[in-house]
């Protein structure tokens, strides 16, 4: 059965008779819990009111039918993803059905075969959706790699749980339900460019979409509408590497346990931060990624009278971007294979801000080369001071990506750096100071230690005070005085300690937290417990130690 070109049809009417692709460009399934829990109580609620549901706007442009297939085969150019989980849910609710005759009937007419489904993304994507419908319980989820599949394998897993306890008959009401009244506007269109004026018109009136989506969108248009769609395929191709990458970074933040709220728009502005030759004019280090999205949009339109520069700066702009997420995903896959790599980047954490630099020496294998310098700048200016010079790192970032900086220019470059917000006078202050909750802290005090530690007990110490913040002894035995509200939280009185020991050892004196101490796997700490317990620990001598750690990070931190 075709699909009218413009019209309001049922879910049932459009997979009966029909097969739909989801093109390799396209983004991967990324609905979560949150939007498909949503989809799942909007059909509870409209069934319970006895009303049909209406999920928005698809696109579909017609394809030639595979060999003597009957079926009409569509690309699906606007709404995979609620088509998709749409596809996921029914095939759990005709799994349920008991009569095999009705079951199978169900499944030919709406899902098709392992081989053949009726909605079948491109590539192994397609392949793995195949194995959700018909192989889920042989899935091994710690197994899967990709965050599409994990989506995928994560709907039906909920579905499962939402329709396990429903009745046979509630089971037939829903997907009759579904089948005859969640309703759809459909557009078939004739080809790619009336597709990509259409979908930029509907989300350009106020249909939520992301910023990569609307990126993409636009550039799109304007290949399609001043370039006779001559890059229509490279802005695809580009496009699917940016997404697909982007997909692996988040499980790959997730794994490593960094770069905190991670999202389309940081790898989007973090690009245009380090990117400042395609926007000479427009180019702001505070720019969001609105205005950013604005800026190229409204660049494209000063330029596309002129069909070679439009060209070129679609060209360049999307082979610098792709190339940068790929690179930003490449720098997380080495980070997690090296321990060099991972004491910085997953015990000290960059700061974000500095992760255009960081791509980009990457991009240039020249980060291990700098590395000791980014870990001064972050433990001196980001952490120590405790400020974020945004203006500097991203006006760095930029140079980086138009000249082939040497090391030793990248190194003078961030020594510049370092001494306009921590010099050593200012550093040595800082460390002289109240510096307990500092972010420094404990990575100094890790690095201090010098012994190896797992990001799993790093993650588990805590920074203890030698001399308990509320004592429960007289201080002034031990020689301090009436300054001890600050001097307890000052670096020479602080040691590193499991949570588990630190918990059990209180505020006692430090006589009874030897014991504690020593079951320390922190070498430092078990000598600090050996000093004390030999006697005459006093001011004296966390004073001395203090000078010690400080002496330490100026030449340990040194750029």
């Amino acid at each position: 059965m075709s699909i009218s070109r413009s019209q309001t049809e049922k879910i049932g009417s459009i997979f009966n008779g029909n097969k739909f692709i989801i093109p390799t460009y396209q983004r991967k399934y990324s609905w979560t819990e949150i939007e498909r829990k949503a989809l799942w109580i909007d059909i509870e609620e409209s069934i319970r009111n006895d009303m049909n549901h209406f999920i928005g706007t698809l696109s579909f442009k017609q394809n030639e039918s595979e060999g003597l297939s009957v079926d009409t085969v569509y690309e699906i150019i606007d709404g995979q993803q609620r088509i998709t989980t749409l596809f996921i849910l029914l095939n759990v609710l005709i799994e349920r059905i008991t009569d095999e005759d009705i079951r199978d009937e169900q499944i030919t007419a709406f899902i098709g075969t392992k081989g053949n489904l009726k909605l079948k993304p491109l590539g192994i994507d397609g392949q793995f959706l195949g194995s959700v419908l018909f192989n889920f319980d042989n899935i091994i989820y710690n197994d899967i790699e990709k965050r599409s599949h994990k989506f995928m394998y994560n709907a039906k897993k909920e579905f499962k749980a939402y329709t396990n306890a429903m009745t046979l008959r509630e089971i037939e009401k829903m997907i009759k339900f579904i089948r005859d009244r969640i309703e759809v506007l459909v557009f078939n269109v004739e080809g790619q460019a009336q597709a990509v004026k259409m979908f930029s018109i509907i989300n350009d009136r106020g249909l939520p979409l992301r910023i990569l989506d609307k990126t993409k969108s636009i550039l799109m248009l304007y290949s399609t509408l001043h370039l006779n769609e001559e890059l229509n395929s490279f802005i695809n191709d580009q496009f699917e590497v940016i997404f697909d990458s982007y997909d692996e970074i988040l499980m790959l933040k997730d794994e490593l346990n960094i770069l905190g709220r991670f999202e389309e728009n940081t790898i989007f502005t973090h690009h245009y931060y380090s990117s400042k030759r395609f926007f000479p004019e427009s180019w702001n280090n505070r720019n969001s990624a609105d205005t950013i999205f604005e800026n190229i949009k409204g660049h494209c339109e000063s330029i596309k009278s002129n069909k070679s520069n439009l060209e070129i700066f679609i060209k360049e702009y999307l082979t610098d971007f792709k190339n940068f997420a790929h690179g930003y995903c490449d720098l997380l896959k080495t980070v997690k294979k090296n321990q060099d790599m991972i004491k910085v980047f997953c015990k000290l954490e960059f700061t974000a801000t500095l992760y255009p630099i960081i791509v980009r020496l990457f991009m240039q294998n020249k980060l291990a080369s700098t590395l000791s310098y980014l870990e001064t700048v972050e433990v001196r200016v980001y952490k120590t001071r405790g400020t974020n010079p945004i203006a500097d790192a991203y006006w760095l970032a930029s140079l980086l990506s138009e000249k082939d900086y040497s090391i030793d220019e990248i190194h003078e470059s961030l020594k510049n750096i370092v001494e306009k917000f921590m010099s050593d006078h200012t550093f040595r202050n800082y460390l002289d100071a109240d510096i307990y909750g500092n972010g420094a802290t404990k990575y100094i005090l890790a690095e201090y230690d010098g012994g190896p530690l797992s990001v799993e007990k790093y993650s588990a110490l805590q920074i203890e005070h030698i001399f308990s913040r509320e004592p429960e002894f007289d201080v002034r035995v031990y020689g301090f005085e009436q300054d001890y509200d600050y001097e307890k939280n000052r670096f020479g009185n602080l040691i590193l300690l499991e949570e588990k020991i630190n918990k059990s050892i209180g505020n006692s004196a430090p006589i009874n937290k030897v014991n504690g101490c020593l079951q320390s796997e922190i070498e430092s700490t078990r000598a600090m417990a050996g000093s004390i317990q030999k006697g005459s620990f006093l001011k004296e001598q966390v004073d001395n130690r203090r000078n010690k750690l400080i002496e330490y990070c100026l030449s340990r931190f040194v750029i």
